[in-house]
């Protein structure tokens, strides 16, 4: 599912500008007198930052500090590209080294571990090699599935089962000493997904917070994080539905509750389907196959990160006893979507979600 945030489109007379997956609106009544927005490029999406408010001069120093810690946060690497420390990380593992890591790297572990610990196991970024082994290059102009032979489909799960899910890597195995960080078994690959976007909101929000700003929103890939209002009307966040016949349409609505994170994992990302791109899947650690059954997750929570540890624990555990998962978590407004576009929402995302399209929708249960 993709975010049509609040702000939706850019209302210039009687057209509309596009700014990426997701839009501002800020029109006629509604619109506050002293708005700032700006266009970020980092972790490897785009995002988008608003500031409601502020003098223009401040709310850009704002902005700009908050940039440059989205920026901290490339160094480590989105993906297992060379260039990045967490690469530098793995390879360490990989020959049973020690290597001293950033600040940044080293409470992205900690929270990683401690999500690992509430997922029972779900989230589990320690399994990375599980992801790489589902990773392709994409030889046509659009693609929407990996298109895996049977006979490669056969190997990859003897590998699966030969060498990683026997030995079972996880974050237990991982050992941090001060920034010094190293693993008892060399098969871990840390692969943290969506999460350090969703770290790197939190992250960004707090500066704003010490900066004295009351008002903001920050969205990044597909997760978005508010404090305050813009104005004096609540942000208004709308989801755009994905699945076999959602199409783009919007199938909801919510306000966020001032400082609040509503973050969307998908189980196959659709939004770098383009050729030569690398794709990624939600790789379920005790099958060691991607997830397929569920399209998406949605869940709403005042931290991005535990958001998105949360909706990819769900989405790998789909619906069957969620409410453990969710309870440990601490996560209760939860929407799922399955590949057949059904809609199914938890008690508390259903008080906050307005549905706008007549689509058959259902409860989770319990």
């Amino acid at each position: 599912m993709r975010f049509l945030s609040a702000l939706s489109f850019v209302i210039t007379g009687s057209g509309l500008i596009a700014a990426g997956i997701v839009f501002i609106v800020l029109a006629g009544c509604d619109t506050p007198s002293t708005v700032f927005k700006d266009d970020l490029h980092v972790l490897g999406t785009s995002a988008e930052i608003v500031i409601v408010g502020l003098p223009s001069k401040e709310a850009s120093k704002a902005a700009r500090a908050v940039e440059k810690d989205l920026e901290k946060l490339d160094h480590i690497g989105y993906t297992f590209g060379s260039a990045g420390e967490l690469h530098k990380l793995n390879e360490a593992i990989s020959r049973s080294e020690t290597l001293t890591v950033s600040a940044e790297l080293k409470d992205l572990i900690e929270e990683g571990g401690r999500l690992y610990t509430a997922s029972n196991g779900l989230f589990n970024p320690a399994a990375g090699e599980l992801t790489a082994l589902w990773e392709y290059e994409c030889p046509q102009i659009e693609c929407t599935e990996s298109h895996y032979s049977v006979e490669i489909l056969a190997m990859i799960h003897r590998e699966v089962e030969d060498v990683v899910l026997k030995q079972q890597p996880s974050m237990d195995d991982l050992s941090v000493d001060g920034n010094d960080v190293t693993s008892r078994k060399p098969l871990v690959k840390l692969e943290f997904g969506d999460m350090i976007r969703g770290f790197a909101l939190d992250q960004g929000i707090a500066h704003l917070k010490e900066m004295g700003v009351e008002n903001a929103m920050i969205v990044l890939g597909n997760g978005v994080r508010t404090i305050g209002t813009r104005g004096n009307k609540p942000w208004w966040i709308g989801f755009l539905g994905d699945g076999e016949h959602m199409g783009e349409h919007v199938i909801g609505t919510i306000e966020p509750n001032g400082d609040e994170a509503v973050v969307t994992v998908h189980a196959f990302d659709k939004s770098i389907g383009k050729k030569g791109s690398v794709y990624r899947h939600v790789v379920d650690p005790r099958s060691g196959f991607p997830v397929w059954e569920t399209d998406s997750v949605t869940v709403i929570h005042e931290s991005a990160t535990t958001a998105n540890a949360a909706a990819t624990a769900l989405l790998v555990n789909g619906r069957d006893e969620w409410p453990s998962i969710a309870d440990k978590m601490g996560v209760h407004s939860i929407m799922m979507i399955t590949r057949t576009a059904m809609i199914y929402t938890s008690s508390k995302m259903e008080e906050r979600i307005h549905r706008k399209q007549d689509r058959m929708h259902l409860h989770l249960m319990p």
